[in-house]
């Protein structure tokens, strides 16, 4: 088995560093060059991005999830930018998949309105503190309440065949669909 490299870039540690003293809570370490990694709890996020940000990282590009269904979690990684220091880095964090609820960062960096809508509306993640994300957003009111989620578990392709009604399309001893 090869051994994990562990990149060093040494503008990249020291921004590590002096981000970590800010926020003991945090892990985080050097990916490649301009590219930094975090983990912090969920419970801590809100302080994380706030001292991220004051530290430069200016920046909110996006906030994505990944579901992991057999660790029973959510991942959500929130992706920032610094201008000042041309790195970009992941603040990663886990919320029970039972459970989905974590802050809203709306009052650090206001854009997160519409990421925290699309995670919700995707994988039924409620960002306390976001007003809008009730309000209609990708999917229709009957994929809403036939519970349309990008979670792994959730049948795809029974739902595409229901709501088309196109059964023929499909062939079930197929490994592949056209959808």
């Amino acid at each position: 088995m090869a051994e994990e490299v562990k990149a060093t870039w040494p503008k990249g540690e020291e921004i590590v560093s002096a981000l970590l003293e800010k926020a003991p809570y945090a892990e985080g370490s050097v990916r490649r060059e301009r590219r930094l990694e975090f983990k912090v709890p969920a419970d801590r996020i809100v302080d994380f991005l706030r001292t991220a940000k004051a530290s430069g990282f200016e920046l909110l590009l996006q906030i994505t999830a990944v579901d992991w269904p057999n660790e029973g979690e959510i991942e959500l990684v929130y992706q920032l930018f610094s201008i000042s220091h041309g790195t970009h880095a992941m603040a990663k964090t886990r919320v029970p998949r039972d459970d989905a609820r974590i802050s809203s960062v709306m009052d650090i960096y206001p854009v997160a309105e519409t990421y925290e809508r699309d995670a919700h509306e995707f994988y039924k993640v409620v960002f306390e503190g976001n007003p809008k994300l009730e309000m209609p957003w990708i999917l229709e009111d009957e994929d809403r309440e036939a519970g349309v989620s990008h979670r792994k578990d959730f049948d795809m392709l029974g739902y595409v065949k229901k709501k088309y009604k196109i059964l023929d399309r499909f062939d079930e001893d197929k490994e592949n669909y056209v959808i």
